[in-house]
């Protein structure tokens, strides 16, 4: 990307990076939400054949002290979008305790996600394809989160 162009697309806001995080925060939370619902309307998650949706939605694992886990999951999603916003909108030293806020939220997201699936994978011995994809989606979420504060460390050089 020429000077030039790196100048329009700052002048724009156009930020794939910053973007693609808004879409993963965004997809992540409607799976949260829609396995709140699932949990808490008492119904069958549309598996569509593959894994074993029911299982883990019906453990122990699948709250902590009533909550469900997947309406935490929901807030962090939540969270993170509001933070998105306080990083584009806010002033420069708003954004920059959001980016940490942000940064921190993911690491430990994306911690308790890997603990989650080890539950899955080796104490309830059942997969869920929606906590899969949450897992993906935060994983990715950290990556591109990471990868967009080392670009605005090399734009600051």
């Amino acid at each position: 990307m020429s000077a030039a162009q790196r100048a329009v697309h700052k002048h724009t806001g156009v930020n794939w990076r910053f973007w693609g995080q808004v879409g993963l925060a965004g997809a992540g939370l409607l799976v949260s939400l829609y396995l709140t619902w699932v949990k808490l309307a008492r119904v069958t998650a549309l598996c569509a054949g593959v894994g074993d949706c029911e299982t883990v939605q019906n453990s122990a694992y699948s709250e902590i002290g009533g909550v469900p886990i997947a309406l935490l999951g929901a807030g962090m999603y939540a969270f993170v979008l509001v933070l998105l916003l306080v990083r584009r909108a806010g002033t420069p030293a708003q954004a920059e305790l959001a980016w940490g806020a942000q940064l921190a939220t993911l690491i430990a997201g994306t911690a308790f996600s890997a603990y989650l699936t080890y539950i899955e994978l080796f104490v309830i011995n059942a997969i869920c394809p929606w906590c899969v994809t949450s897992a993906v989606l935060i994983l990715a979420l950290l990556a591109l989160t990471v990868d967009d504060w080392r670009q605005q460390i090399l734009q600051l050089r």
